[in-house]
């Protein structure tokens, strides 16, 4: 089982693991601790290295991460660095998505149905079809003025079954990673 440190420290930028397992001849492997957040909901993978070798794609496969590697490790023990700018730039489109999905939920009880960030763009998409251009501004000017009264945004781990007030209910059992902006929004995440 892997130790999913970004959970817990979501500005972690350096780690030592444990190579537990290889694959692929070395270009797969699966450590005992990782910081490399894996594509999930939208979200792309971190990229970095491991051991100087190029992280090209992070997996979740359960209860373990697949790190895909450009070449296979020298050694069982290895030093990690995330991609700080590339990690960094995902996890403030990901607070601005959690932001503006809760301003379409409040103003215009616009539900969020998906969303994707990415190098160049970020969408999210909402139930209810176009919408026409004043409430756009709207959630945009909504968004901006939370922005600017500088709201906490915190991260709690509770259970799924004694989670409450969520934006969207959370299908998922056991412990849950939720994000709330002081005010304005508690999801799971």
């Amino acid at each position: 089982m892997t130790e999913r440190l970004y959970y817990a420290d979501s500005y972690l930028r350096s780690f030592r693991a444990q190579v537990v397992e290889e694959a692929s001849g070395g270009l797969t492997v699966y450590l005992d601790r990782t910081a490399f957040y894996p594509a999930s909901g939208g979200q792309p993978c971190d990229t970095g290295s491991i051991g100087g070798s190029v992280v090209l794609d992070v997996a979740d496969e359960g209860e373990r991460i697949a790190h895909r590697l450009s070449a296979p490790l020298a050694a069982p023990v290895a030093d990690c660095a995330i991609d700080w700018e590339r990690r960094f730039d995902h996890m403030q489109q990901h607070s601005g998505q959690h932001l503006l999905s809760a301003v379409f939920e409040v103003l215009f009880a616009l539900h969020t149905v998906s969303f994707h960030l990415g190098a160049d763009s970020a969408t999210i998409d909402l139930e209810g079809g176009m919408m026409d251009p004043g409430t756009v501004r709207e959630a945009e000017r909504r968004a901006n003025a939370v922005v600017f009264e500088n709201r906490p945004l915190a991260v709690e781990f509770e259970d799924a079954a004694a989670a409450s007030g969520l934006r969207k209910p959370s299908d998922r059992e056991g412990t849950l990673r939720i994000v709330s902006i002081a005010g304005l929004d508690r999801s799971a995440c």
